[in-house]
């Protein structure tokens, strides 16, 4: 096994064009990509609306405020350029502002928190100062009740409130950026074409009949295929170093906490491309109909779903957003994202349970067709 190994790895440093492809070209997309579409993910501050993630726990000064927000005669939305939108946990709310650039306001008993994003402090400032000023109406009204007369007018004339409104500022740097997204989604495209390589090596091989002499030495199908699937994964395991290294040094790429974690989990993507790349060149044994395959079906298809181009939210549902599930690229980035920017690791967790799934189950059609045939011959 260790000689098939050796037999790949050299192929690969030998015609180096696959090398230098998977090394070279992810930094050129991310690169082009992440600069052309920087506007998409612009960090400026929108002055028309405000959007606002409201968690509603409220008590007494609280409950008072929103009350009065709520029913009162003007806009909120019009008159303010706040729009009032609601969530269900404080995680979520949290997550709206880190990620969605919105005002999570968390009305916690007697309390009004206020969460926003710190690339978006006029936003902040804007839904702090209408809670202040409701809250600070009310108290001073409340004052007004229990007294009487010029001292009622003054209090009513003055901003003699106490009411404080706690505000918090989301780091910026855990919002999104062009590179932050195009970053991810170019390596982990890259990584799709790392099915073609035991395609091409697979094809060649039974062409010069290089496969058959090894067989004869005694080794098992299912060691030939296990081995040239541990000579990939080698080589995926270095081929994408680069790119993710430089994805990080230079463009400053948010990988988490855990970029090695998330290194290991791009590569054993890596493992079931390579895995359905021998599926398919053992299904179809014309190579022309494997290259159409892919190149019209496969690829694009996988690649678009996946967000590699049109940027799709990752939360994104509704019957859009079950069909990008189609494309085990759109896991990948999904997984990714989440863990990054939403603390939230069950999609990796899921897809790689999948993954290794898939890669056994691929490898045992193969060995099991290759058995059949030559049961046949």
């Amino acid at each position: 096994m260790f000689q098939i190994i050796k037999k790949i790895i050299k192929n690969q440093i030998r015609n180096p064009k696959w090398l230098l492809f998977l090394m070279i070209f992810p930094i050129f997309l991310m690169i082009l990509i992440g600069s052309i579409l920087t506007s998409a993910f612009s960090d400026k501050s929108n002055l028309t609306k405000v959007d606002v993630a409201l968690l509603n726990q409220s008590e007494g000064m609280a409950a008072e405020v929103i009350d009065a927000l709520t029913t009162a005669s003007v806009s909120i939305e019009k008159d303010y350029g706040i729009k009032m939108g609601y969530t269900d946990s404080e995680k979520e709310g949290k997550k709206e502002a880190r990620v969605n650039k919105k005002v999570f306001v968390h009305l916690d008993k007697e309390k009004i928190l206020v969460y926003g994003n710190e690339s978006e402090p006029l936003n902040t400032a804007r839904v702090v100062a209408l809670f202040r000023s409701v809250a600070s109406s009310i108290q001073t009204v409340k004052e007004a009740y229990k007294i009487d007369g010029e001292k009622a007018i003054e209090l009513i004339g003055a901003d003699n409130a106490t009411y404080e409104v706690p505000v918090e500022l989301i780091p910026s740097k855990s919002a999104m950026s062009s590179y932050d997204y195009y970053g991810v989604v170019e390596l982990t495209l890259m990584v799709m074409y790392m099915m073609l390589i035991p395609i091409g090596d697979l094809f060649t091989d039974k062409r010069t009949k290089i496969k058959e002499r090894i067989l004869l030495t005694g080794l098992s199908r299912v060691k030939y295929y296990f081995a040239s699937l541990a000579a990939y994964s080698i080589f995926a395991l270095a081929v994408f170093i680069p790119a993710f290294i430089f994805s990080i040094t230079y463009l400053g790429v948010n990988w988490g906490n855990y970029s090695v974690l998330m290194y290991l989990y791009i590569v054993l993507f890596a493992i079931f491309n390579v895995a359905l790349g021998m599926l398919l060149a053992q299904l179809l044994k014309a190579r022309g109909k494997v290259d159409v395959i892919l190149s019209v079906i496969i690829l694009p298809i996988f690649s678009f779903l996946g967000g590699s181009y049109t940027p799709f939210p990752y939360d994104m549902g509704g019957v859009f957003g079950k069909i990008l599930l189609v494309s085990p690229l759109r896991w990948v980035n999904v997984g990714i994202f989440k863990s990054v920017y939403a603390q939230d690791s069950q999609v990796i967790w899921v897809s790689s349970a999948i993954f290794l799934l898939l890669i056994f189950i691929c490898l045992f059609i193969v060995v099991a067709k290759e058995k059949k045939e030559e049961l046949r011959a």
